[in-house]
């Protein structure tokens, strides 16, 4: 009997987000053959660095690179996720997750920024288990600029080695060349490379990728 890829879902409140917390772990499931769907809750800003179709071109590039799946929920609402109704974001989210029925679901850490909080509000309702189903692992990941907010992560810690992918995944963060910014903002090849680096000491890797776990079934 064949047996049946992984399907792993992530959600991110922006095009670059997931990259920057798992494309290491989506690089190596991609090898392993995994069904990976990615679904962002907006691209396109009033911000000159937010054009619409730049960053959708962006967001295509790496889901082709990844051959992922992809859906944006919203254009147009960069730092105004927090103005769409909850209801609209979760609806949609819950028709994903219905059709997909993942295995594994990422979600960005909540964070300060009032994009992020929405999605992770909306998205850890999505998360809930359904007749007949419920996700066996649910994930957060990182994102740089909270790195001093890890304390208040509940959950346990999930280590991923990205050693011998690490430069696959600065690579993928390159092809959203409108997000990349000098130092001393991490989003640029020596933040990726530092933050993985942190993680790897904490683990005993050269790179690694760090999760909290909200719910692992095994």
């Amino acid at each position: 009997m064949t047996q049946q890829r992984k399907r792993i879902l992530v959600i991110a409140p922006h095009a670059d987000d997931e990259v920057l917390g798992c494309g290491g772990y989506l690089l190596h499931q991609k090898q392993e053959g995994a069904d990976i769907t990615i679904v962002v809750g907006t691209i396109g800003g009033i911000a000159p660095n937010q054009d619409k179709e730049t960053r959708l071109a962006e967001f295509n590039a790496v889901c082709d690179s990844l051959g992922a799946q992809r859906t944006v929920l919203f254009f147009g609402k960069d730092a105004l996720m927090d103005t769409i109704p909850s209801y609209d974001i979760i609806s949609q989210l819950d028709k994903i997750v219905d059709a997909f029925r993942p295995d594994e679901i990422f979600i960005n850490y909540r964070s300060h920024h009032q994009d992020h909080m929405k999605m992770y509000d909306c998205a850890l309702a999505s998360c809930r288990g359904r007749e007949g189903y419920s996700p066996k692992t649910v994930v957060l990941y990182e994102y740089p600029f909270i790195i001093n907010k890890m304390e208040s992560v509940g959950g346990g810690n999930m280590f991923h080695d990205i050693t011998d992918c690490i430069d696959e995944k600065v690579g993928l963060f390159m092809l959203y060349g409108s997000q990349v910014r000098k130092a001393p903002s991490p989003l640029n090849e020596d933040g990726i490379r530092q933050l993985a680096k942190l993680r790897g000491m904490e683990c005993g890797t050269e790179y690694s990728e760090k999760f909290y776990i909200q719910k692992m079934v095994r």
